[in-house]
């Protein structure tokens, strides 16, 4: 019987049903897939491989998709992923059946080097957007990065945090990573880049992340003369306090279900701008806030939007990003 107490968050994904003893099998592993589901894969990736697209994209997923060298027209299997990913980094892939894999079990695949791609694809009606992470979401935007050796780094530092970690430290675990490998930016060459999987492998997300580049320094925000993160980081710290109340005033509106769609979402957030006071300018002016990562705003986000994201975190390098997760995760991994 559900709890009709207990809270409903905006994107929640609904329970599955599944056979159990079919999961991480050699049975599952190898699907045929159909034609349609082949022509939605040829979609989804001549909207995104784009040059005017892929140029917003940092350095290191470009390199990773030379090497991934996906077929353009053909879901990729799980042997050909490998043969190309676990001798660059040491990491394999397996197929789950779980559309939708809760952390506890992502987690201890990832203590032994599995990244997990669903047995799910979009539909034609979510080619632009689905808030479930797909197969393409999985195989184009995360693994062009698991054939670099830093990458896998980076991931390396998750799991044995995730478990050594008390229940309030795995959910800032869980946003931090949503908002590094998931959704998080990075500076190269004094521009803005998307370093994200989940904005990599999703149009909308893209693109909407992309204008906001251009909005900040058409909106002389930003001037892409001068230092873009010294100069990003200075209207944060300006703004923090204004960036706190967004925060809070979203997970509430997030809790009552109001969160649903990207354009019900932002409709819902500029409502929220008018009741607390804060102009649409600067950098509140555009389709989404663009901020520095910062460990201490990002655990203020208790529940993540999986709708809608109406703030991504920038950091200086991925240098940078690999310091920062290290100053949180180490600590708790190195505990006894």
């Amino acid at each position: 019987m559900t709890n009709q107490n207990s809270t409903v968050f905006t994107g929640d994904i609904a329970d599955e049903h599944f056979d159990p003893t079919k999961e991480y099998t050699t049975e599952n592993q190898e699907i045929v897939f159909s034609g349609e589901q082949h022509a939605i894969w040829a979609g989804l990736f001549a909207g995104i491989h784009l040059p005017y697209l892929l140029e917003h994209l940092c350095r290191e997923y470009r390199r990773g998709l030379e090497q991934l060298e996906l077929d353009p027209f053909q879901i990729p299997t799980v042997a050909y992923l490998n043969d190309r990913i676990r001798p660059r980094t040491d990491w394999r892939i397996e197929r789950t059946a779980v559309r939708y894999t809760l952390a506890d079990d992502w987690y201890k695949k990832f203590a032994q080097r599995v990244f997990l791609i669903t047995d799910y694809l979009r539909t034609r009606d979510q080619m632009e957007f689905t808030p479930e992470p797909d197969m393409f979401h999985d195989i184009f935007g995360h693994l062009p990065f698991l054939t670099q050796r830093f990458y896998a780094d980076i991931e390396d530092k998750f799991a044995p945090a995730y478990m050594k970690a008390t229940q309030e430290e795995r959910e800032v675990i869980k946003r931090l990573a949503w908002y590094s490998t998931e959704f998080g930016l990075v500076v190269q060459e004094n521009r803005f880049k998307v370093f994200g999987a989940g904005i990599i492998s999703g149009r909308k997300e893209l693109t909407r992340t992309i204008m906001e580049f251009y909005r900040l320094g058409r909106d002389n925000v930003i001037d892409y003369t001068q230092d873009v993160y010294k100069q990003l980081n200075h209207h944060f710290l300006a703004n923090k306090d204004k960036l706190h109340s967004v925060i809070d005033g979203v997970n509430a509106l997030h809790q009552k279900g109001q969160m649903s769609s990207a354009d019900q979402g932002w409709n819902v957030v500029l409502s929220l701008y008018q009741s607390l006071g804060i102009q649409q300018d600067g950098i509140f002016g555009g389709d989404v806030i663009i901020v520095p990562f910062d460990i201490e705003t990002i655990a203020r986000i208790p529940k993540t939007v999986y709708a809608f994201n109406p703030m991504l975190f920038m950091c200086e390098s991925l240098e940078q990003m690999d310091d920062l997760l290290e100053s949180y995760l180490g600590p708790i991994a190195a505990r006894v």
